[in-house]
C-alpha cells in the first residue's frame, strides 16, 4: 500500500511539472487476459512468465525533463513507472523502469540510475509496450539495471558502456556486478539499419522481474552480435549471445515484422528463440498482431509456444498511451 501511495504521488507531481515546455508527461494503461495451457490450463493476466515485469495489468507514467542553464541544456532526466496487479502474489507491485539522470559532456552523456544496458537489440529496441519480447527477457542481458554508463554518438553510429549492479530492475547486493559495453554502425531512424558488437561480463544475478531465482552471483561473459533492418514495410531484427554464465551458454533471436495499412496501423510479427544453458536447448516461438484503433490506443495479440515448458499460450492486450 505505501509503494501505491508513493507512486500515485509521483503521477500527480509529474503531472503538475510536465506544463513546462522542457518537459513531457505520458500516462499510460493497459488490460492483459490471456490462456494457458500450463499447470493443467488456466486463465493468466500477464503475458510472460508470472514474475517477469512485462505485461501485466496496471497504469502507469514516463516524464522526461531538460535542464538548463545560462549555456544552454546541461541534462536530462527521466522517471517512468508503472503500477501493476501481481497476480503471481495477488498484490499490487510497484515498477520502476527509468530513473536516471543524464548530463551532456564534452566526450559525451554520462548517466547514473536505472537505465538500459548497452548490450544487444534491448539497448536502442523500445519494447516496454510490446508482447513479443526480446533475448532480455529470456536471460540474456538485462532490459535495465542499476549503476552509470557513458555514450557518444558519432555520425555512423554510437559507442556505450555503463558499470552497473547485474540484478536487474530490483537493486540487489550479493557481490553482483557487471560491466558492459556495445559500438554500432549505422542509424536505424535515418539509415534504416544498425548492426551492433557487444559484451557483458561480472558477477551476475539471475533474476526475473523483481524476484532473485539464485543468490549466489553467476561469473558471467557473454559477446553478441544484433541487427536491425527496416525495408520499405518489413521489419527484420536478429541477436546471437555466446560465452559463459557458470557454463557454456548461446541464444538466437531472428523477429520478422511485416507493417499494413495507412501510418502502418496494423503489423504482423513473428519470431523464433533459440536458448541453451546447463546442456539444455531450448526453442520459443511466438507470433502476433498489433492494431492502432487511434493515435492513443492500441490492441495486441500474441500466441507464443515454448517447447520445453510444453506451453502453449495466447494473450490479449488493451494498451492505452497519452500525452498530458
Amino acid at each position: 500500500m505505501k509503494g501505491t501511495l508513493i507512486a500515485l504521488l509521483c503521477a500527480v507531481f509529474c503531472a503538475n511539472a510536465a506544463t513546462a515546455a522542457d518537459s513531457l508527461f505520458y500516462f499510460e494503461a493497459q488490460g492483459i487476459a490471456g490462456y494457458s495451457t500450463h499447470d493443467d490450463g488456466g486463465m493468466i493476466y500477464h503475458s510472460s512468465h508470472k514474475h517477469d515485469t512485462m505485461q501485466k495489468n496496471g497504469v502507469g507514467f514516463d516524464y522526461l525533463k531538460k535542464f538548463s542553464g545560462e549555456y544552454g541544456d546541461f541534462g536530462t532526466g527521466a522517471l517512468q513507472m508503472r503500477l501493476v496487479w501481481d497476480d503471481a502474489d495477488d498484490k499490487p507491485q510497484v515498477q520502476v523502469y527509468n530513473a536516471w539522470f543524464r548530463v551532456k559532456t564534452a566526450p559525451g552523456y554520462v548517466w547514473a540510475g536505472h537505465n538500459r544496458v548497452p548490450f544487444g537489440l534491448t539497448s536502442y529496441l523500445d519494447t516496454h509496450a510490446e508482447l513479443i519480447q526480446p533475448l532480455s527477457m529470456y536471460g540474456f542481458g538485462f532490459d535495465r539495471d542499476w549503476g552509470a554508463g557513458f555514450s557518444r554518438d558519432f555520425a555512423n553510429g554510437d559507442f556505450a558502456a555503463a558499470v552497473t549492479m547485474g540484478s536487474g530492475m530490483g537493486l540487489k547486493t550479493e557481490g553482483n556486478w557487471a560491466l558492459s559495453s556495445r559500438v554500432s554502425f549505422g542509424v536505424i531512424q535515418r539509415d534504416n539499419y544498425n548492426i551492433g558488437v557487444s559484451f557483458i561480463g561480472g558477477k551476475i544475478l539471475d533474476t526475473m522481474g523483481y524476484e532473485v531465482m539464485d543468490d549466489v552471483p553467476k561469473d558471467t561473459l557473454l559477446g553478441g552480435v544484433d541487427f536491425a533492418c527496416n525495408y520499405g514495410r518489413m521489419e527484420h531484427k536478429a541477436e546471437f549471445d555466446f560465452g559463459r554464465k557458470n557454463d557454456t551458454t548461446a541464444a538466437a533471436l531472428y523477429r520478422i515484422g511485416r507493417n499494413f495499412l495507412d501510418e502502418n496501423r496494423l503489423k504482423l510479427e513473428g519470431q523464433y528463440v533459440w536458448t541453451k544453458r546447463e546442456g539444455v536447448n531450448a526453442v520459443n516461438a511466438g507470433f502476433g498482431a498489433a492494431y492502432k484503433i487511434n493515435s492513443d490506443l492500441s490492441t495486441r495479440v500474441m500466441y507464443q509456444w515454448d517447447r520445453e515448458m510444453k506451453e502453449k499460450r495466447i494473450v490479449l492486450q488493451l494498451y492505452y498511451l497519452t500525452i498530458l
